[in-house]
């Protein structure tokens, strides 16, 4: 058994890499989306400084730590929690090994930050990035808040096999850097202020909110270097599109009740089933082709730039099902 690691806090400064060496330390970009992005992709705004700090939400005897606590607020309730944390548990070798897995590629991650700010130009990432790991309660990535991004070891393991494997170096990065995004977004939505009134308006906000982060989750399965999508990507396309106008029809009309159940599927569940947010990632796909700096117009245009992008993409007899986009 391997030693039990106490709360763990560490410190690096992000965003002070030199342009010259940025391609080769973005190496994880470019096993998971096509013609990674570089520096000189960005906008004209200043390196990040950002800094990041790794945690480990798990001490020696298996209780969970403040900042885990803090975390799974997202999914549970104060009163559910206590339920919940019946199942805490002291690190197992395969957690720590994810653990350990995710600390080794923090200087990968340094590296990355300019890159992913790319299609939010001018937005700044927060100053202070806290990374959470713990083993109880959470999903395998998220980032419960502004500031912060989590990952439940636990189903790491459950999901992904054992850290050792060769792939899932590649995949951390990818889920890094989908996480990552999601506070970039709601960094830009802090400084483009969006009224999301109708069910329709808030289905809109998640498909690009998720369709951008899980742009960022696409592995060569889905995108080729070249930037075409795989014959597994254009069969899966072919499908969730049918469920996409589906539901987005049927949520211009429902009421708040209704939403709920037309809402499943968008972003949660199998990364084959959400119906949002990969249709609208593998759209961005094509439409960036490796030049990240392509996807800004997409996210400045809000929730309603989903409409004219389903529109550039959709079959005729699809898109004309497609509730229009309002003045």
């Amino acid at each position: 058994m391997n030693e039990q690691p106490g709360v763990v806090f560490r410190e690096s400064r992000l965003g002070h890499l030199a342009m010259a060496t940025l391609p080769v330390s973005l190496l994880f970009l470019a096993a998971s989306v096509p013609a990674a992005p570089v520096a000189a992709q960005r906008d004209s705004t200043s390196p990040a400084d950002v800094t990041l700090s790794l945690v480990v939400g798990v001490e020696r005897d298996g209780s969970v730590t403040e900042e885990w606590v803090d975390v799974l607020g997202v999914f549970h309730s104060e009163a559910e929690l206590p339920a919940m944390l019946e199942d805490r548990h002291p690190l197992t070798d395969d957690e720590a090994a994810w653990v350990a897995l995710i600390r080794s590629h923090e200087g990968t991650w340094s590296s990355a930050v300019d890159s992913l700010r790319v299609p939010f130009g001018s937005v700044a990432p927060p100053p202070r990035v806290l990374v959470v790991m713990g083993n109880v309660g959470g999903q395998d990535g998220f980032a419960p808040s502004d500031t912060t991004i989590a990952f439940d070891v636990r189903r790491l393991a459950k999901l992904y096999g054992g850290a050792a494997e060769a792939s899932n170096a590649n995949r951390i990065d990818r889920f890094f850097a989908h996480e990552f995004t999601h506070l970039l977004h709601k960094a830009w939505r802090k400084e483009h202020p969006i009224d999301l009134v109708t069910p329709l308006d808030r289905a809109l906000w998640e498909c690009l909110k998720e369709g951008v982060g899980n742009y960022r989750s696409l592995s060569a399965r889905w995108v080729t270097p070249r930037g075409d999508l795989t014959t597994r990507a254009r069969e899966t396309l072919d499908r969730l599109q049918i469920v996409f106008v589906e539901r987005l029809a049927a949520l211009e009309h429902a009421s708040d009740e209704d939403a709920e159940a037309l809402l499943e599927g968008l972003s949660m569940g199998p990364f084959t089933e959400k119906w949002g947010a990969l249709t609208v990632a593998l759209w961005l796909a094509q439409e960036a082709r490796g030049e990240d700096i392509l996807l800004k117009r997409w996210i400045d245009a809000g929730p309603s730039g989903i409409l004219t992008l389903a529109g550039k993409y959709l079959p005729e007899e699809l898109e004309a099902r497609m509730p229009r986009p309002r003045r």
